[in-house]
């Protein structure tokens, strides 16, 4: 008896001798080698919603920081693994992701940009499937990560944002300063997202931007309607929806595009989100403007009864508010005096008839745009260079008594009349 047990004394210490070598052995990436064919079996064996939901809340956020692994087979590993994963997510549209750990990890600096490439391709896979109050809650911190991120990453964020403006809840008292978004802190991702705020608004409804119609040569004229979609001939880019660029358009349709329903409930949002006063009222009255002229009813009176009210504290001799006017209403108007072109995809088209209604009454009502040269003259000629422009359009022209164009009446009324419009 002695005998047999030394020999299992011995083979028990032989066996942990070679255990511990064999822990000497492997190296750190054997290790997340052997951990993330663990997750693989995990995944493998979970059968009810429930049990996958829990593995990827647990596991996919390490994961994915095994992508900035400098063994190839790791990344291998990680690749086949989230194949498999993405397949299993996509089929069951209930299951929750962990959103709210991978904003903080794409948020983190010291990440790789491999990282965080494949880390917002999760966020934007999970945001929507959110409960609405914990997408609500996780707006503010969308506009954080945003910055410092290339322009693709932020348009998506934000494509991801403007859908949750609808259901947000702001304080009924917003002359207290409190604000959950904390734009004004923030000037470049508030300008940035009032830019893409401003081409959510003028985006008709079931747009489609087909890719084989091509965008025609420039021209003075520039109609279309506000519904529908709007191609053109030639060659070039594809045809932009009017008041938009190419680049514009595509990054509001985005990857998901939303349907009329969900564009309305976007526009809404917007017009909330102006009333709620998240960012100064001097920055958001062209975005009253254009939304007025919406093609649906609760967008137009939404925005304008807000515009409405902003009236009497409005300054329309203010540059910032009768620049951005000019430049939706003319859209980018080459100058000689301008030096360099605007790319042909970022080039802005003057906008519909529709929008222009709206906005020249406004110009009317400023001195400082009468007197802005030479944009003044730039919106007269549109007036009657263009046929498809309504005599309506020289209504305001026409009715006009306002002090503040009294100077260039006389300009304007020899123009028109010089055109036979008069």
């Amino acid at each position: 008896m002695p005998t047999i047990c030394v020999i299992i004394i011995i083979i028990t210490i032989v066996i942990i001798i070679i255990i511990q070598c064999v822990n000497v052995c492997v190296n750190g990436s054997d290790r997340f080698y052997y951990q993330l064919e663990r997750v693989f079996l995990r995944l493998g064996h979970a059968e009810t919603d429930d049990q996958l939901q829990d593995i990827i809340s647990k596991f996919l956020p390490p994961v994915l920081l095994k992508l900035s692994s400098v063994q190839e087979g790791v990344r291998k590993k990680v690749m086949e693994l989230l194949v498999h994963l993405n397949k299993r997510i996509k089929s069951r549209p209930k299951i929750q992701l962990p959103v709210e750990t991978l904003l903080v990890q794409y948020q983190d600096p010291a990440a790789a940009s491999f990282v965080t490439n494949f880390t917002i391709i999760y966020i934007k896979m999970g945001y929507p499937r959110l409960e609405v109050a914990k997408q609500c809650e996780l707006a503010p911190t969308l506009i954080t990560a945003m910055e410092g991120k290339p322009q693709p990453q932020q348009d998506s964020l934000m494509h991801l944002l403007i859908p949750t403006l609808y259901h947000m809840k702001y304080p009924a008292d917003s002359s207290k300063g409190v604000s959950p978004f904390n734009l004004i802190e923030r000037p470049k991702m508030m300008h940035l997202l009032l830019e893409f705020m401003l081409d959510v608004l003028l985006m008709p409804y079931g747009f489609v931007l087909n890719e084989s119609p091509t965008r025609p040569a420039p021209s003075s004229s520039q109609g279309g309607s506000s519904d529908g979609a709007v191609t053109g001939s030639g060659q070039g880019l594809p045809q932009p929806p009017p008041g938009m660029s190419v680049y514009a358009a595509k990054r509001v349709i985005g990857e998901a595009q939303w349907n009329a329903e969900q564009l309305e409930q976007c526009k809404l949002g917007i017009v909330k989100f102006i009333e709620a006063k998240q960012v100064p009222e001097v920055e958001t009255v062209i975005h009253l403007a254009v939304a007025s002229s919406d093609t649906r009813h609760s967008v137009a009176t939404a925005a304008d009864l807000e515009l409405r009210s902003k009236q009497s504290i409005i300054d329309w001799n203010n540059p910032l508010i009768i620049n951005k006017m000019f430049k939706v209403y003319l859209g980018d108007v080459p100058l000689k005096t301008k030096g360099g072109n605007v790319k042909q995809e970022l080039k802005h088209d003057p906008v519909s008839t529709r929008v222009k209604l709206k906005i020249l009454p406004h110009l009317l009502r400023s001195r400082l745009a009468a007197e802005c040269f030479p944009a003044n003259i730039q919106v007269i000629l549109t007036l009657f260079l263009d046929n498809q422009l309504s005599e309506c359009l020289l209504l305001p022209f026409q009715r006009s008594t306002s002090s503040s164009i009294w100077r260039c009446a006389n300009v304007f009324t020899g123009l028109l009349c010089a055109s036979g419009c008069l």
